[in-house]
């Protein structure tokens, strides 16, 4: 991310970008975890909280994508979303920080 623009921002933008790159990053990992639920056919949901504008686009689970919307709740969109970010500074910080892509 350019000098400037990362100056630019304010105190609180960058903290809650931080925060959402660490969380980003701990995802990838599966250090955490998005919140939701197996049902009893083995296809995960997200909770109320964990779903954003973004996830209505993403296929809803089915027997032969279980894990759709868990992979979404862990992609660079998705944790900006929930934090709040722009999703290209994120991206960014995320890439200045050796992350892996989405």
């Amino acid at each position: 991310m350019s000098e400037i623009k990362w100056q630019k921002l304010s105190a609180k933008r960058k903290e809650r970008l931080e925060q959402a790159c660490q969380e980003y990053r701990n995802r990838k990992a599966r250090i955490s975890h998005p919140d939701g639920e197996f049902d009893r056919g083995g296809r995960w949901y997200a909770d109320e909280t964990e779903e954003q504008d973004c996830c209505k686009s993403i296929r809803n689970p089915s027997r032969s994508y279980p894990y759709s919307m868990n992979l979404h709740c862990r992609s660079l969109e998705h944790v900006a979303c929930l934090f709040g970010v722009d999703r290209s500074f994120l991206r960014k910080l995320a890439k200045s920080q050796n992350v892996n892509k989405s």
